[in-house]
């Protein structure tokens, strides 16, 4: 509870310093004005007791020279309470729209920071990071709505010691203040909680509406004419959450309905005792028109309260997941052992196991290996083997349930992932399409060389895709993409660039090629691996770097220094592509078959990468 208490402290404080940093004569004027609106209205409310008042002493005065201060400060302080009112609402709405700004960036940095893709693929994480997301506004807000809550508690408190002056029993009338607000917070924090727990619903709902949008599913969704169908259920979805808002929203209106009747009862009361006691005499009439006024700003000041309050309550549960989201991204920040600068004993794996949910069957189950430096190893097994959960396990994308990876006999968590995925390149199955210019769709690879057209150039070359880009209108810096008015691509050139982007970086230590050229013929496959051969023996000769590739095509898997076969969640085969030939394995049993599928002799022509490696097989 300290330790929570001291972080909304830290929030409010680094929200204020945002506020400070969009506009400081702002926050400076904001801050002033809220002041002033809290005892603008029972400055009204006093000064029009005083006028009614002195009318009464003054009935019998036909000169009006004593009515003209009491009417002009009634005007003024009227004036003065509505104009800053709307000022401050207008000035809070600017700065809470620019703080909205800065703290969706830092939300979006924070996700961006995170080296590990666990947040983006595990349901329960996404949802937190889905609520800090969409809780920016509010919580943009949290500090102005503390600090107006903060003045609806002055003002009520102003207003109830005005009615106690004119009499003691009004005290009564301010206790019934407390069970409407205590009643509405109920209903509201049921609210919040129903959107907490929809908030996978809604993602699922947004996802779905979103595929009827989406043009790369666009081909699949019309021609298998399921586009109404799955408007249909993510329509039933948004039904279903919101039908939960209703019942949600209708429990807190009759619950606020509630506490308005304590309120209208004590009031009703108060007005009675009021003008019983201005009947006998012993107080002004203007007592009268004070407690009615009183009365009224009591309503709109309770319900500005409650609005308030709410937001307030809504930023602080936004506020939980902001900070989760933060702490976990500062989970990465401690290490400080980079990552070496060369490998020279290799990557290690001790009784590795990975699950991708507590309480799943294991993808991967104590498996254990060591990989050379400077050796080139093809992963093969069926779909579904685990070979891409163990590629995004060396690069630190995940982290093993049980067992380690080590590193030059350093274990991988222990160094800075960041500097491990620095030290990473490659390309994956699922490829991003970047629509960019084509010299930032490739440069990011390595974001160092973005501006480096040479070191672009050789990663397309290197690629195969010069002729590609070549053929381009404006080569390098023509924009791809439809969405912004570029050049579309074929899922083959889509899958070069993005080869190109995995070369970009020419001193890594892993190289990870997980089912590379699934896009390309074999005639284009073997050319890229010509000169894939020469670029992973750069890399391999200058850091000792590991290369890992995945494939189907045995064509490919042949020209590995060293094959690992992986099979029910384990290494059941490890060898020299000849060595398991011979051996009559699963492995020959694959390539056999796949050999009869094409009608020849598979991988006869393939070009080795002899050279590449230390010629040390991995152990198993």
């Amino acid at each position: 509870m300290i330790r929570r208490t001291r972080q909304t402290i830290a929030l409010i404080r680094h929200l204020a310093g945002l506020s400070w940093q969009v506009s400081r004569a702002g926050s400076i004027v904001t801050a002033v004005v809220f002041f002033g609106v809290a005892f603008g209205g029972a400055g009204v409310a006093q000064s029009q007791r005083w006028v009614i008042d002195g009318l009464r002493r003054h009935a019998h005065d036909p000169g009006l020279t004593w009515l003209i201060v009491p009417v002009i400060v009634v005007a003024f302080a009227h004036a003065a309470s509505t104009i800053a009112t709307r000022v401050a609402a207008h000035l809070r709405v600017n700065l809470v729209q620019k703080v909205e700004v800065e703290l969706s960036q830092e939300v979006l940095g924070y996700v961006a920071r995170v080296p590990t893709i666990e947040h983006l693929e595990r349901a329960d994480y996404l949802n937190r990071v889905y609520l800090a997301a969409k809780g920016s506004a509010a919580l943009a807000s949290y500090g102005w709505s503390i600090a107006e809550t903060g003045t609806c508690v002055l003002m009520i408190g102003l207003n109830v010691w005005l009615l106690v002056l004119v009499h003691p029993a009004l005290l009564l009338l301010g206790l019934t203040t407390l069970p409407l607000l205590l009643l509405a917070s109920r209903g509201q924090s049921a609210l919040r909680r129903v959107n907490d727990a929809c908030a996978e619903t809604t993602r699922l709902e947004s996802n779905l509406h979103g595929l009827c949008l989406d043009p790369d599913a666009a081909k699949e969704i019309r021609i298998s004419e399921s586009g109404p169908e799955l408007s249909a259920r993510a329509s039933r979805l948004w039904r279903e959450v919101t039908g939960a808002q209703r019942k949600a929203l209708i429990r807190g209106a009759l619950l606020e309905a509630g506490g308005w009747l304590c309120y209208l009862l004590g009031l009703a009361g108060g007005l009675a005792l009021v003008a019983n006691e201005v009947i006998a005499g012993r107080i002004g009439t203007g007592a009268l028109v004070l407690v009615v006024s009183l009365a009224a700003q009591l309503r709109l000041q309770l319900w500005a309260l409650r609005d308030n309050y709410g937001r307030a309550a809504e930023a602080g549960r936004a506020a939980v997941h902001f900070l989760w989201l933060r702490d976990y991204a500062a989970t990465f920040d401690d290490i400080a052992t980079r990552a070496p600068e060369r490998l020279a004993d290799g990557i290690t794996l001790e009784n590795v196991a990975f699950g991708y949910a507590e309480g799943d069957a294991p993808v991967l189950r104590s498996l254990s290996t060591h990989l050379p430096a400077g050796s080139v190893v093809g992963l093969v097994g069926i779909n579904g083997a685990g070979k891409s959960t163990l590629v995004k396990l060396l690069t630190g994308l995940y982290q093993p349930t049980s067992g380690r990876i080590l590193v030059d006999g350093q274990p991988l968590n222990d160094l800075d992932p960041r500097s491990w995925a620095a030290a990473s390149c490659g390309v994956f199955q699922d490829f991003a399409r970047l629509q960019l210019p084509v010299r930032e769709s490739v440069g990011v690879g390595d974001l160092s060389a973005l501006d480096d057209t040479h070191a672009i150039t050789r990663a397309i070359e290197a690629a195969g895709a010069a002729k590609l880009v070549g053929r381009l209108p404006d080569g390098l810096d023509t924009q791809l993409g439809t969405i912004f008015g570029g050049v579309d691509l074929s899922g083959g050139q889509w899958q070069r660039l993005a080869l190109a982007r995995g070369m970009m970086r020419t001193a890594p230590l892993l190289l990870i090629l997980d089912e590379p050229t699934a896009a390309l013929d074999p005639q284009a496959e073997h050319d890229l691996f010509e000169n894939f051969a020469h670029h992973a023996r750069e890399a391999a000769a200058r850091t000792g770097a590991v290369t890992v590739l995945v494939s189907h095509r045995f064509s490919t898997v042949s020209m590995t220094d060293h094959v690992l076969v992986i099979a029910n969640g384990g290494i059941i085969e490890s060898g020299s592509h000849e060595d398991l030939l011979e051996s009559g394995g699963r492995y020959s049993e694959l390539y056999a078959a796949q050999a009869e599928a094409y009608g020849v002799q598979v991988g006869k022509d393939a070009v080795p990468l002899s050279g590449l490696g230390s010629g040390k097989e991995p152990v198993p």
